[in-house]
């Protein structure tokens, strides 16, 4: 099972990261060894960066984000509160990802071995999520940071340099594309597979016609993933094995489905590929793991308020020579030497040591008991955060006592396996009450793929009266009665900004497909998942926002879906009817997904976007 990303992975996913390029950074969670990094986009509402240290980076939203943060989080949302992203790139063919900020800040991701994350200014680190030391660098805060040395980059040679490479190198064929040629073990296996070549022969001719073949393959794939990526979840026996940028021939054989981008096929695989709890962990290990976090969170913050105050007493003893210090500093005659480590004339802090004592900073706009009282502040709010983290360790206990009573209890259900994945579920969909498929966009991207793939002669093309609604397709609507479009209409309007919104009703309408154009006219611009519509408007008012989700039959499968209120009523004998409200949607999802026994991800995926507000329930219980 798939444990990490591979180089080619990094490269799928580093363009779906622009969209964060202009964004400014909101806030950072850290549980455990996840680090979320919330990013507010103008235009484009927050997106979360989510990084498993050493494995895993995309755009996804964290299950977990305690609000009060370790030492390391804290550090970065110091640094980083409102910086403006300026960058985001893949160091060469590394696993190294790194973030550029505005005020000469960056944020490297190191995505091999045990991993890394480190905030840098200029090329000092801040910050480093764990301190190593290596042969050739050292990560530690306040060492200069120096990148490990570049791993090949076979995207970046010509076809003689990656023979040359390739010749060069010891080992199988296999062995030396998947780590010589930084490739990792299923990329060197699709090579060898699509060049059919024995994976396990030796080169000695750089000229061999075999690895100018493999060369082209390889360039090949990486044009595809920049280009033209499927990215896709792969499963075996039921349960998820591998997420892939592309469509692979070696798991040809394997089941899979197909996601809009890369960053949500990561984030389906991570909730359902990954088990919470190691084997043979009872139930109430997850508890353990969040009551450790807490007490090593504990700890760290009465440490940090001991610290303080003995810092500030530290000031008032030392009275004449820190005053005499921050005289100098004003006066611009301060210079690092000896017990001062540091002078920043543009934040206005030295950074001194005091005999044994650890570092301080002194902040030269006050004076000597306005440090002090600065610093008796941080110690206040370290106590008051303590006193927090200390009632939310209370109650991690009681709910692990809670658990471990309802263990004895309960058997254990068996692990939730997801159902058969069909295409239609890369974009949101419905089958209506007439037995027609409907199919919508989930964001810009998909609304320009529904229209260009999927809009065809005969079908229908549908768009509600509300700003940033779903492209959505009627598959042979022409077919199809008043009772399907009107439901399509009903699902255009509910699955846009309307619902999230709060609006009670609106309007939405339907066209012939010759009537959807890219084509604008003379000055303007249609921009990304946007379309002109010319001619006549069918419409259809007064449509109450609300939708059903319930467990239909699809194809002999069983399925969730979510729609109007009246194709699921026609499917499904069991099924929640809901509108706008005040329950988080993935509250509502972790609801039903326990009602049907579906993962939550299926669940999530297919509600309106926003809060909601059950109303009405059939054949399901309160």
């Amino acid at each position: 099972m798939k444990d990490g990303l591979t180089s080619f992975d990094v490269l799928a996913v580093i363009p779906e990261l622009q969209a964060l390029v202009g964004g400014y950074v909101d806030k950072v969670y850290q549980s455990g060894e996840e680090v979320t990094v919330k990013v507010n986009v103008p235009g484009a509402g927050k997106r979360e960066v989510y990084a498993k240290v050493g494995k895993w980076l995309c755009l996804r939203e964290a299950s977990e984000k305690p609000e009060t943060p370790p030492p390391f989080a804290a550090t970065l949302r110091s640094h980083l509160d409102n910086a403006r992203i300026t960058a985001i790139e893949q160091r060469g063919f590394d696993r190294i990802v790194t973030f550029a900020f505005d005020r000469d800040v960056r944020l490297v991701f190191e995505l091999f071995g045990k991993g890394n994350v480190v905030l840098l200014r200029g090329e000092t680190s801040l910050a480093v999520f764990r301190r190593a030391a290596f042969r050739d660098r050292t990560l530690a805060p306040g060492v200069v940071y120096d990148f490990p040395p570049p791993t090949a980059n076979p995207l970046a040679m010509s076809e003689e340099e990656f023979g040359r490479a390739v010749v060069a190198a010891k080992g199988s064929l296999v062995k030396i594309l998947a780590s010589a040629m930084n490739l990792g073990g299923t990329y060197a296996e699709e090579l060898c597979l699509r060049a059919a070549v024995d994976k396990g022969m030796r080169m000695s001719d750089p000229h061999d016609a075999r690895i100018a073949q493999i060369y082209g393959i390889l360039q090949d794939l990486a044009r595809q993933i920049r280009e033209s990526p499927a990215p896709r979840v792969v499963f075996e026996g039921g349960v998820p094995v591998d997420v892939t940028p592309v469509a692979l021939k070696q798991h040809a054989h394997l089941e899979a489905r197909v996601f809009p981008t890369f960053s949500e096929a990561l984030s389906f695989f991570l909730a359902y590929a990954v088990p919470e709890a190691a084997p043979g962990e009872d139930a109430t290990a997850k508890l353990r793991r969040r009551l450790e976090q807490q007490e090593a969170t504990l700890r760290s913050l009465q440490e940090e308020s001991v610290r303080a105050g003995a810092l500030a007493e530290l000031v008032y003893a030392h009275y004449a020579q820190f005053e005499d210090l921050i005289r100098r500093a004003r006066e611009g005659t301060l210079q690092p030497g000896g017990t001062v480590l540091a002078v920043n004339p543009e934040t206005r802090i030295a950074r001194v040591q005091v005999g044994d004592v650890a570092e301080l900073e002194v902040d030269w706009t006050k004076d000597v008991v306005g440090n002090a009282q600065a610093l008796y502040e941080v110690r206040r709010d370290a106590l008051a955060k303590a006193e927090k983290v200390a009632e939310a360790i209370r109650e991690t206990k009681q709910q692990i006592a809670r658990a471990e009573k309802e263990a004895a209890k309960v058997v254990a259900r068996p692990k939730v396996k997801p159902t058969k994945p069909f295409w239609f579920e890369a974009y949101r969909w419905f089958l209506s009450s007439e037995g027609f498929l409907v199919i919508g966009g989930r964001d810009a991207k998909t609304n320009d793929a529904v229209v260009k793939k999927h809009l065809r002669e005969g079908d229908r093309y549908v768009h509600a009266d509300v700003h940033g609604a779903p492209s959505c397709v009627v598959k042979e609507g022409s077919k199809a009665g008043e009772a399907t479009l009107r439901e399509a209409c009903a699902f255009a309007l509910a699955w846009s900004k309307a619902w999230s919104a709060g609006l009670g009703s609106g309007s939405a309408y339907w066209v012939l497909p010759e009537q959807v154009s890219k084509q604008a006219e003379s000055g303007e611009y249609v921009g990304r998942g946007a379309w002109v519509i010319r001619g006549k408007r069918n419409y259809v008012h007064d449509i109450p926002v609300r939708a059903a989700v319930g467990e239909i039959e699809h194809e002999g499968h069983r399925k969730v879906m979510a729609g109007p209120v009246e194709a699921v009523g026609v499917r499904s004998r069991r099924y929640f009817i809901i509108e706008p409200g005040e329950e988080e949607k993935n509250v509502f999802a972790r609801r039903v997904a326990g009602v049907f026994w579906v993962p939550v991800e299926e669940v999530a995926r297919v509600l309106p976007p926003g809060p909601v507000k059950v109303v009405e329930r059939t054949g399901i219980g309160p």
